[in-house]
């Protein structure tokens, strides 16, 4: 008996190279990165509960989406400016956030020019994009910019677009007590 409280702590993972990576000590963990030591995982399963974007270690912005797998509550981090978030947040309109779902980090690089993904599974389903190159719908295109004679593309319009329609999903997904 006695007052209780709730915490509403969650365990910080990180996406890197295709991998899930948690903190751990030296004697449980199975990467080593600048004296860190981190634990590493293929995928994760549960509901997605959460999404925001917030400022990131080095300015940037990140995603912080938090997974319930009803013993323990995951923020998942990683840059808004990466595949991994296109990728979601192209996908995300396919996934019931009543049910749990199953995402896996991939990463390969070719040619030098790396790139990566974060796959999601629901059952035995693969999530589809809702939007491809071929069909971007109402999506607006990245604009091409000029920067030291090089042409990159500027995908603010874009993230926006993608953002406003991943928070209105979380929104209606809330149960109303």
């Amino acid at each position: 008996m006695g007052l209780n409280k709730q915490t509403q702590s969650t365990n910080a993972l990180y996406l890197l190279q295709g991998r899930i990576i948690k903190g751990a000590t030296k004697e449980t963990g199975t990467y080593e990165k600048n004296g860190k030591y981190y634990e590493e995982f293929n995928s994760i399963s549960g509901k997605l509960v959460e999404f925001k974007v917030v400022d990131g270690y080095t300015g940037d912005k990140e995603i912080a989406l938090t997974i319930d797998d009803l013993d323990n509550k995951y923020t998942m981090y990683f840059s808004l400016n990466s595949g991994y978030f296109k990728s979601f947040a192209r996908s995300l309109e396919n996934v019931d956030l009543l049910s749990n779902v199953e995402l896996f980090p991939t990463f390969k690089e070719e040619n030098g020019i790396k790139k990566s993904s974060l796959l999601m599974k629901q059952g035995e389903d693969w999530i589809k994009r809702v939007y491809t190159v071929d069909n971007m719908g109402k999506m607006p295109p990245a604009m091409p910019v000029e920067v030291n004679g090089k042409v990159e593309y500027d995908y603010a319009a874009q993230n926006k677009y993608l953002i406003d329609k991943i928070l209105a999903k979380f929104e209606a997904a809330k149960l109303p007590f």
